[in-house]
């Protein structure tokens, strides 16, 4: 970006400020951008930060949840129904506020909205070490640069860390199991995805899913629908949105 002969370099992933009416000349790289236009009388109350913050970067742990939160927006823009216009827009507001210029209140408006991006990050790490056997909720905090306090409040309601990342294995056993042209064994699926043995594995497939591991395949390689997952077993369709505009 240029801007009055200064170069501004955007990494990727991070929030840059400009405003329609100052010229600005930019190089696009092959990589996409998203853009939110934020028309002036919509967001009044923090068009004087949007003003002094013009022409940066948020380059910054908030301005990076910033930019991730752009991008599940983006992602969720086609299940918006007009009813949650309003909300949205107050939404977005507290975010970029919080981002644009910190202080305590705005953080603590736009809590509930950071948590949500934290906690995506954090699933994102998660996902990515499940056949990790070291891998465990110390390393997470170093990997997310989180204090385990921060991290388990984080996953609170989902009975803590240590709880979500057993599920979230499960449910990766779940869709290897599914898969008609898997080869692997259930001990060797088990031994992948760092459950102790088998018959732990059996038995804590069982009691999140209510039917064995053998079951899911046998249904799989029959041809048939896989057994039912318990409500409370399945991902949840869009959960992660309705965070974000929960309480606006």
């Amino acid at each position: 970006m240029n801007r009055a002969g200064t170069a501004v370099e955007v990494p990727a992933k991070v929030p840059f400020l400009s405003s329609l009416g100052q010229e600005f000349l930019h190089e696009r790289t092959h990589i996409d951008r998203v853009s939110f236009l934020m028309a002036r009388d919509a967001f009044r109350d923090i068009a004087p930060l949007l003003d002094a913050a013009c022409g940066s970067t948020r380059d910054t742990p908030l301005g990076h949840l910033l930019g991730d939160y752009m991008m599940a927006l983006q992602r969720h823009l086609p299940d918006i129904m007009e009813a949650d216009f309003p909300r949205l827009a107050r939404a977005v507001g507290s975010m970029v506020a919080a981002a644009v210029a910190p202080s305590a209140d705005r953080v603590a408006v736009a809590r509930r909205q950071i948590n949500v991006r934290r906690k995506e990050r954090v699933r994102r790490v998660i996902r990515k070490h499940l056949r990790t056997p070291t891998f465990r909720s110390s390393i997470l905090c170093r990997l997310v640069g989180m204090s385990r306090s921060n991290l388990y409040r984080l996953f609170e309601d989902t009975g803590g860390v240590a709880r979500y990342i057993q599920r979230e294995r499960l449910l990766e056993a779940h869709a290897v199991l599914t898969d008609p042209a898997t080869k692997k064994s259930i001990s060797a699926i088990a031994e992948d995805l760092c459950f102790a043995d088998a018959s732990s594995f059996s038995l804590t497939f069982r009691r999140g899913f209510g039917h064995s591991p053998g079951e899911v395949r046998s249904a799989a390689l029959a041809g048939q629908a896989p057994p039912a997952m318990p409500r409370s077993s399945e991902p949840a369709a869009g959960g992660d949105f309705g965070e974000l505009l929960r309480g606006f």
